[in-house]
């Protein structure tokens, strides 16, 4: 079994913000997939499905982002997922706007979201998805995060929306993170 994570806030009030980058991200394959993610449990919105005989949920926390970690460790231990195969998909300030990076066992870089996670389930074996949404000298970092895509950065995730889903369809299915490492970081 395998979990995808998008990280993100709840309410309209949230939509399109740079930090709902996770959010957007899990509804983009959920479609692609043809399956809608709305069943809920622990505080998260999630669905169960199979990609290429693999058994995965694709789930959004509803906890806020800085209390994601409960909701994503009563998934991990009610499911019964080893941390090395939940991947979670957020937004990343230290990577350019179009930046993706795969990444794992790495320390939270102030991410309050992740931190969460990492405090809740002991562990930082996870295997990230990293998604650059830059930095603007304009505003502060909690601002920046919680500030709505421009047209032109909604435009430019549309335009990276294929590589994204492929890769974590690509990450459902391997055994090998490094092999997803090397074929996606080069992008």
């Amino acid at each position: 079994m395998k979990l995808v994570v998008g990280l993100g806030n709840p309410g309209k009030q949230y939509e399109l913000t740079h930090h709902n980058v996770g959010f957007i991200i899990i509804d983009m394959i959920c479609e692609n997939l043809q399956i809608n993610i709305n069943q809920n449990k622990f505080n998260g919105q999630y669905v169960k499905t199979t990609v290429n005989n693999t058994d995965v949920i694709f789930l959004k926390p509803l906890t806020f982002m800085n209390l994601s970690g409960f909701c994503v460790s009563n998934f991990i231990n009610y499911f019964k997922i080893k941390t090395e195969n939940v991947l979670i998909i957020h937004d990343e300030i230290d990577l350019s706007f179009g930046q993706f990076q795969y990444k794992q066992k790495f320390n939270a870089a102030g991410h309050n979201g992740i931190k969460s996670i990492f405090n809740q389930t002991g562990s930082k074996d996870f295997q990230r998805l990293r998604v650059g949404v830059g930095k603007n000298p304009n505003f502060s970092t909690t601002d920046w995060v919680l500030n709505k895509f421009s047209n032109e950065e909604l435009r430019n995730i549309e335009e990276h929306k294929q590589f994204l889903i492929t890769s974590i369809i690509d990450w459902i299915t391997s055994n090998k993170f490094e092999n997803i490492m090397n074929k996606y970081n080069k992008k």
